[in-house]
């Protein structure tokens, strides 16, 4: 269920990603609480603690990865 909520943030929020590697103010937060809520949307509860930490290492992953490409 975290990748899948790491995927569909991911791909929602795509612009989100790109700023949030750039380090742009607020960036961050909001898309790690987009991937909070996608997993409540497809999980239908909220996330652990090791959930929801799983979900910001995936997004936080991604963001990296966007600032390497440009």
């Amino acid at each position: 269920m975290v990748e899948r909520a790491v995927s569909l943030t991911i791909e929602r929020e795509r612009a989100l990603v790109r700023d949030a590697g750039a380090r742009r103010p607020k960036a961050w937060g909001a898309l790690a609480a987009k991937g909070v809520v996608a997993f409540r949307e497809l999980a239908g509860r909220a996330p652990t603690d090791a959930e929801r930490r799983a979900i910001w290492s995936g997004l936080w992953r991604a963001a990296e990865e966007a600032t390497v490409r440009g």
